[in-house]
């Protein structure tokens, strides 16, 4: 991204802690003036006297965020990531054949999986998915007319949504896992008007009740976020969210999000569904989705 781009995302993170550019300015330990020149996208050199580690300091980001906000600053897009070639052979993406191998894969896994994109919107999820979170049909239905339809904070705190039923007990856990993986996610693009959109629909009350409670909750852990969040639950069938890269795309990153069985009692499940339901699965958010480019 461009300096106005990068500058359009810090104040979007100084605005997630609610902090003035003075405030922002003595937590990162910059002049004021400063933090007001990176915001207008009238300062270079962010290298310079460790300028951007005091802004990703003073933002509060985990480990993982910084990595990041460090690869947006660097000017480079998606595209510009993919190696061009010589000047016999172009290196170009086909996003139609990608998908289709994705698609694929996911059909064959015996596991619930799904495919998620750089903003956390699911792209795919096969059978087992689909028949293991019984996501009420309402949801499904009018997901493509509404905002981040498919995206997981809808499948997580719509009102209508069975994930808390299913976590019971382990909810918040659940909810600030997920919301971690979230922001780290889109960090990049939240100054795209996509992300804009999510982010406002979320943050409505009155659609999502519980989504600004834990996103707020979420911004001021104290722990650092480093890896893959495990958590083994103690209720529930015995298993365990596994997030892992799948591709790099001009588009941003695509990630494969599955339930690994930690217990007998999680492999029986499994085993169950996929005898009930078969291989294959849906489609859901388009990719490459124009909305975002």
């Amino acid at each position: 991204m461009d300096r106005l781009e990068f500058g359009a995302l810090v104040t979007i993170l100084r605005e997630d802690l609610r902090l003035t550019q003075a405030e922002l300015a003595e937590k990162s330990g910059l002049d004021v003036a400063v933090i007001s020149n990176v915001e207008r996208g009238e300062r270079r050199g962010l290298l310079k006297d460790g300028m951007l580690l005091k802004l990703a300091t003073g933002l509060q980001l985990t480990t993982l965020e910084r990595r990041e906000f460090f690869f947006a600053a660097s000017g480079v897009s998606e595209k510009e990531v993919f190696r061009p070639g010589d000047e016999t052979e172009i290196v170009k993406f086909d996003p139609e054949n990608q998908f289709q191998n994705i698609k694929d894969f996911v059909s064959c896994v015996q596991i619930p999986t799904f495919v998620i994109d750089s903003y956390c919107d699911v792209l795919l999820a096969n059978q087992c998915a689909i028949e293991f979170y019984d996501f009420p049909q309402s949801l499904i239905v009018a997901a493509n007319d509404a905002i981040g339809g498919h995206n997981t904070m809808r499948l997580l705190f719509h009102p209508e949504s069975n994930f808390r039923r299913m976590v019971r007990n382990d909810w918040e856990v659940h909810a600030l896992i997920n919301l971690r993986s979230f922001r780290r996610r889109i960090l990049r693009y939240r100054h795209k008007k996509y992300a804009v959109d999510l982010m406002r629909e979320f943050l409505d009350n009155k659609k999502y009740p519980l989504f600004e409670r834990y996103w707020r909750k979420m911004l001021f852990e104290t722990s650092d976020e480093v890896g893959n969040s495990i958590y083994l639950s103690e209720s529930g069938v015995g298993c365990v969210g596994q997030e892992s890269f799948l591709a790099t795309t001009p588009y941003g990153e695509i990630y494969l999000y599955q339930l690994v069985p930690i217990k007998k009692q999680a492999t029986q499940l499994f085993q169950k569904i996929m005898a009930s339901v078969g291989e294959g699965c849906v489609e859901f958010a388009p990719f490459p989705d124009k909305r975002k480019l």
